[in-house]
């Protein structure tokens, strides 16, 4: 649309609201939140007139909802200092009227701005404090926004996991109230992660889902982004073709809304594109023309002010122009001296208002060298986070290497029980929950343990539980499961004493004995096992069809207990080709499936039947299949660790 058009349009409308009951301030502000995710530009040029005609109920919630609209306007121009100074004078407007709702929405949008100029940490403790509010009010719509925000800066810090889960929360949220707007944003997310991992067909599925929320939601001027992200998919699978249609959609949309920033951006991936299929001469243009953008937005906010004070002038030297005019008319110019009066004062005004101008540009200036300075410290105060971080990450994955040590070989395994597996799924780097395997002269035991919490804390209290089991068989030569756990929680007791404090820690385990002879020789199995918290299953198939048993553990953990109890050590005879089965409770605490509830032990107990008569790998394949079905996208919740061992 032309500035002229533009022009008659505003005043048309203008017009139409003088002649209805509703106020011209209320239908311009009205007009403004209509377009500010159609055309952001529109939406300013309304927001700007609601200013100019703000009436007598005019109040500060109308002044912070107008800031809204700027703050787009601002971003969409890469204009972050005069999106922070007007997010700032909304908090302070809020916060002076105890606005507990609008508090919460301003600290969303100064956390938003942090995000941008790569402050991630402040970011995510401001979209905290926000949330904690609006969960108090329990503003649905705002909580999942405010979710789906801090999502964004956890993935820039690498923290996937933990952007998924406050994206499948939001998603959660955005669903019941219907904002297709918000529901097509977690959608970006989960398209950009399966970008990252290399699952491009997913991605693709992803963002054309976004496309389509984007256009149920009637946000037209939001679908650049997945054109774009859908172009670069296309162009990782190199299928050119796709890349370049998606590419076009983009560029000829931002065009049609004025977005110079979208415009640079797209021009990035063009340059991509045709670097990639051979044309440098026009990948050298929209890399040119990319920079170039960048460099061009940092002085956009003074020429925009500039501009303005401009027009200021021009609509005043109107005024005078028509005042003489005016005069000729009346006077027929019978007085020249009170013509030349008014040329001097406009002249006057003019040179006024120059003056003002470029002091204003020049303070300007000044203005941009110290948020130059300010984005230089940000950018420094990154790399040392980043850089701390990696570091942190390093130690972990050494501390891995150290607790992987602790492991016993698969080969060590086999060599006794060769038709098993093992389904172990670390929550994280490092995990709380491990598998226990020591063999003596006569017997030897298998365990599934889980130590209390998970990551780095959960995988000290392991070597340390794993330690004291090692030395029950091999220093004090227990064999009997029962006396080898009371052993245990007294070494790992006395090991926590130590420091003098109350550490409650521990572990759950679930260990089974056997004795090597029996291993070896043909006929039935006796097996001898003990557990703290967590139980056993086997499976034998004697009436033709599978038939579960469960032998319950002691309702007490290895760890410090107000009256504690020995061990119960159960017997129990097995056929050659029954199933024997010892985990943790990290499988069945898993949350997932349509209603996000757990997965439960009866979901584990039908998984387990339906495949126990079938080879052992194929076992772990199923359980480790429903596992990943169930959580989806969700987060896991704890370290999961599934035994199965065939007596064949």
């Amino acid at each position: 649309m032309s500035r002229s058009l533009l022009f008659a349009f505003l005043c048309f409308t203008t017009f139409i609201c003088e002649g209805q009951k509703i106020s011209k301030f209320e239908s311009l502000v009205d007009s403004a939140n209509k377009y500010e995710h159609i055309d952001w530009n529109l939406s300013y040029s309304y927001a700007k007139m609601a200013l100019q005609n703000k009436d007598e109920n005019f109040s500060y919630k109308d002044v912070i909802s107008l800031n809204t609209i700027f703050d787009t306007y601002y971003q969409k121009l890469n204009m972050l200092d005069s999106a922070f100074s007007i997010n700032k004078q909304s908090l302070k407007l809020a916060t002076k009227h105890n606005d507990t709702m609008l508090i919460a929405y301003s600290l969303n949008n100064m956390a938003g701005i942090y995000d941008l100029t790569g402050n991630y940490q402040v970011s995510i403790q401001m979209y905290k404090k926000a949330l904690t509010m609006l969960e108090r009010m329990n503003d649905i719509q705002q909580i999942g926004n405010t979710n789906h925000n801090m999502a964004i800066p956890f993935s820039k810090l690498e923290m996937y996991d933990s952007a998924l889960y406050y994206t499948n929360i939001a998603l959660m949220n955005y669903k019941k109230v219907n904002d297709y707007s918000g529901i097509a944003m977690c959608y970006d997310t989960y398209g950009t992660e399966a970008d990252r991992l290399g699952n491009y067909t997913e991605a693709i599925k992803y963002y054309k889902m976004e496309i389509e929320s984007f256009k149920k939601a009637n946000e037209a001027a939001n679908l650049i982004i997945p054109y774009q992200n859908i172009a670069e998919t296309y162009l990782s699978i190199k299928d050119y073709a796709s890349c370049k249609q998606y590419l076009d959609l983009a560029m000829n949309l931002a065009i049609e809304l004025g977005s110079k920033v979208d415009m640079y951006d797209v021009s990035n991936t063009y340059a991509k594109y045709y670097e990639a299929t051979g044309d440098f001469k026009k990948a050298n243009y929209y890399m040119r023309r990319y920079y170039e953008g960048k460099d061009t937005m940092i002085n956009t906010q003074l020429k925009t002010e500039l501009s303005d004070q401009k027009s200021e002038f021009d609509r005043e030297n109107a005024k005078a122009m028509f005042t003489i005019q005016k005069l000729e008319a009346e006077q027929n110019l019978r007085s020249k001296q009170a013509v030349t009066w008014v040329l001097i004062l406009s002249s006057v005004f003019f040179i006024i208002v120059l003056v003002l101008s470029v002091n204003k540009y020049r303070a300007k200036q000044k203005s941009f060298v110290k948020l130059n300075e300010y984005k230089n410290q940000l950018i420094f105060q990154k790399e040392r986070v980043e850089e701390t971080q990696k570091e942190i990450i390093d130690s972990i994955n050494y501390a891995k290497r150290i607790q992987s040590a602790i492991m016993p070989k698969e080969e060590d395994v086999l060599a006794f029980f060769p038709k098993s597996f093992l389904l172990y799924k670390p929550k994280n780097i490092v995990a709380g929950d491990f598998y226990f395997f020591e063999s003596t002269a006569s017997h030897v035991f298998y365990a599934a343990a889980d130590c209390t919490g998970h990551g780095v804390p959960g995988a000290l209290v392991s070597v340390i539980c794993s330690n004291a089991l090692a030395r029950s068989v091999h220093e004090f030569n227990l064999t009997d499961p029962g006396k080898i756990l009371d052993k245990t929680r007294e070494l790992v007791l006395k090991t926590f004493q130590r420091s003098g404090k109350d550490v409650k820690d521990g572990m759950d385990i679930s260990l089974c004995a056997f004795e090597i002879q029996q291993l070896k020789l043909p006929g039935k199995i006796t097996a001898y096992w003990a557990g703290a918290n967590n139980p056993l299953w086997y499976v034998n198939f004697l009436n033709g069809k599978p038939e579960l048993k469960k032998i319950k553990a002691n309702k007490q953990a290895i760890g410090h207990n107000e009256m504690p109890e020995p061990y119960t050590t159960h017997a129990f005879e097995m056929e050659r080709g029954d199933m024997l089965y010892l985990f943790t409770d990290g499988y069945a605490d898993q949350f997932g499936g349509n209603k996000q509830k757990k997965l439960k032990y009866a979901r584990l107990e039908e998984i387990i039947l339906a495949v126990c008569r079938r080879d052992v790998s194929d076992q772990k394949s199923t359980l480790e299949n429903e596992f990943k079905a169930w959580k989806g996208h969700l987060e896991q919740v704890d370290d999961v660790c599934v035994i199965g061992v065939c007596l064949g």
